[in-house]
């Protein structure tokens, strides 16, 4: 046998070794890639009813703020109704309750209480220890 019988004789020995290696790797691969098929079925049959489960959430709470936003919608109505209760109210008590202010202190100047003008009526406790208007 001659140098070159034994080159191929090598070549061969390699070639079946690189053959046997590379089905090794391709037998582990393929036991990877059904676990990942596995996983990835296991994760889709469970996340698929939890995805409509999440939709049907959803629905209802979209449903709930559409009633949220109904009862906002009425108290703020109820707010504007009672602001607009206050003020006419206020306006129908304050406007006789002025009117007869003003009726009274116009008599009380006409009649006068002791024929002096309030301007010139004595005044009482405005000042520490001194006495205003007193008359001797």
């Amino acid at each position: 046998m001659s140098f070159t019988d034994w080159g191929w004789f090598a070549l061969a020995i390699a070639l079946i070794i690189a053959v046997g290696v590379t089905c090794w790797v391709l037998a582990q691969l393929s036991v990877v890639l059904t676990s990942v098929r596995d996983l990835v079925d296991g994760v889709a049959k469970e996340t698929v009813p939890l995805i409509g489960d999440v939709g049907d959430t959803v629905k209802l709470v979209n449903h709930e703020l559409t009633r949220v936003d109904a009862i906002l919608a009425t108290a703020e109505q109820v707010a504007q109704t009672t602001g607009h209760v206050v003020t006419v109210v206020s306006d129908t008590v304050t406007s006789p309750l002025v009117k007869l202010s003003a009726f009274a202190w116009g008599l009380r100047k006409a009649v006068g209480t002791d024929g002096e003008d309030d301007d010139t009526a004595p005044r009482r406790g405005r000042g520490r220890g001194r006495r205003w208007g007193r008359r001797r």
